[in-house]
């Protein structure tokens, strides 16, 4: 897999006005700020990939998502991030999904969610008539949370407004609003894309993934690596400079104040450590990882490392990559979505997986006649009472494979590659504690002003990315980015608002307010 950007091939200079330490989405958007702004800018990055979660890799000819594989937003360039992206001249091509799911019930049965929102409203409706006066309350409500949601955590404007909604979970309103269980079940159907159950999912932030779908929910064609590589061939455009294969050990502190990096780097066989100094750190990087080694614990206030040690992350998500031969797409299509063996949604970490086809949004993923099957399972597990990692690896590919051949018999013979993923290999790859899959949870009480802000505990330090305001997924971790490199500019240049059309939704939810 050729990389479109180039690395630096020589020694980094001795001085930076900043450095940003970890190449996920959130530190490929702050360094392309930066640098855009006029700043000498090195990004470093301990992988010998970009992306973070947002990678892929190659096996056999076919080419995998490494974890994130769905984009709401970026492919619409009326929103806050995809008018983002055309600002920093990114040309990915984006493929809109429809339908943006699929889940299955206990029961056998199915519900696609087309990507119009007047024909999801209707689906609803006539598949839960007896609900449909509380389905349009609902969703009255899910725009204003929604509205809200984005003043209050993307645009950063604190009001009152938000006060009735701010402790409510998913599972709070829609115990209250409903008393079908299925279709409970099917409006938190998607709760793994959060990382944690309804109980801990904040209503607001929910509402806003859940409208955003209907703004557009995009795969990018070639894989997420091709995303994630032109953002770095962005920033080498603009004068910045990526370090790859190094770990940054040290972030140097003096008089309170954030001066420099020390970090390893050089080739595999001759390894050195290298002092950068720098006018402002930027950590993309586990908060944990930042502060208590990067950092280091003696230097911190013990309340506010205590307070962060507090914070609840986000389950891991395990992950099964198969490489198919011999199959129709149209027969992998049938079992394409969420799959839920509980009426309960609070067992998502247990009685749930996703199953995801890439190449039925771009067949060139895959050798002629192959296919791509990727399996996503949130996994409740203590992280360090793990001592047996294959053994936990091979239960739950056992677990997989077991529900792949109910819904798809002889499913295990077209198999040509298989790989799978655990939280050891999250943490591996991106250092995130534990591997969690969206940094801490996104629990009303772990929002706003109850997260770590994007400012350090020491001066000229900043934090991006999903353990930081807003919080976790696509949208909010490059909206923390945009926060940070105004913070350090001074700047307004790049969407300090959203544009209007961000906040525009389909007629049916209007009318469901008036």
């Amino acid at each position: 897999m050729s990389r479109r950007f180039r690395g630096l091939r020589e020694e980094p200079n001795k001085s930076y006005d900043a450095v940003v330490i970890g190449a996920g989405v959130g530190g490929l958007i702050c360094a392309n700020l930066l640098a855009r702004s006029g700043l000498k800018v090195l990004l470093i990055e301990q992988h010998f990939m970009v992306g973070g979660y947002c990678s892929a890799f190659r096996r056999k000819g076919y080419t995998f998502d490494a974890a994130t594989h769905f984009y709401p937003l970026l492919g619409n360039p009326s929103t806050i991030t995809g008018s983002l992206l055309a600002e920093l001249g990114v040309t990915t091509q984006w493929i809109k999904m429809d339908p943006v799911d699929c889940f299955y019930f206990p029961d056998g049965t199915r519900f696609p969610v087309p990507a119009d929102f007047d024909s999801y409203l209707q689906r609803l409706k006539n598949e839960f008539p007896d609900e449909s006066e509380n389905i349009d309350r609902f969703f009255a409500l899910v725009r204003k949370a929604y509205l809200i949601g984005l003043i209050e955590y993307f645009r950063n404007v604190t009001s009152n407004r938000i006060a009735p909604y701010r402790d409510l979970t998913i599972r709070d309103v829609l115990d209250d609003y409903f008393r079908n269980e299925k279709l409970k079940l099917l409006l938190t159907g998607d709760i793994g894309h959060w990382g944690s159950p309804p109980s801990r999912t904040s209503f607001v932030f929910d509402s806003m993934l859940r409208l955003s779908h209907f703004l557009g929910n995009y795969y990018p064609r070639g894989g997420s690596q091709v995303f994630v590589d032109e953002l770095a061939q962005r920033f080498e455009e603009a004068g910045g400079h990526i370090l790859m294969s190094s770990m940054v050990q040290r972030i140097l502190v003096r008089n309170r104040t954030a001066w420099g990096v020390e970090v390893e780097t050089g080739t595999l066989r001759n390894k050195n450590i290298r002092q950068i100094t720098a006018g402002t750190i930027v950590s993309n990087a586990d908060l944990c990882h930042t502060l208590e080694r990067l950092v280091g614990a003696e230097l911190l206030d013990p309340d506010y490392l205590a307070r962060i040690r507090r914070l609840r992350p986000s389950h891991p998500c395990f992950l099964v990559h198969f490489g198919l031969k011999g199959i129709a797409l149209s027969e992998l299509r049938k079992a394409e979505g969420y799959h839920w063996s509980s009426w309960n949604a609070e067992n998502v970490a247990t009685d749930a997986f996703k199953v995801f086809l890439p190449t039925a949004y771009d067949p060139a993923l895959a050798p002629p006649g192959g296919q791509i099957v990727i399996i996503q399972k949130l996994t409740n597990i203590d992280y360090d009472a793990v001592t047996d990692w294959h053994f936990h690896k091979k239960s739950v590919e056992d677990y997989i494979l077991r529900s792949l051949e109910r819904c798809l018999p002889g499913f295990s013979n077209h198999i040509v590659v298989q790989l799978s993923a655990s939280a050891q290999t999250s943490y591996r790859y991106t250092l995130n504690q534990h591997g969690a899959m969206l940094g801490w949870q996104m629990a009303p009480d772990q929002l706003g002003e109850l997260r770590p802000g994007l400012t350090g505990p020491v001066k000229r330090l900043y934090f991006v990315g999903h353990w930081t305001q807003p919080g976790g997924g696509i949208t909010p971790v490059m909206v923390s980015a945009m926060r940070v490199a105004r913070l350090i500019t001074g700047t307004q240049n790049y969407r300090s608002v959203l544009p209007a059309k961000a906040l525009e939704m389909p007629n049916t939810v209007e009318a469901t307010q008036q």
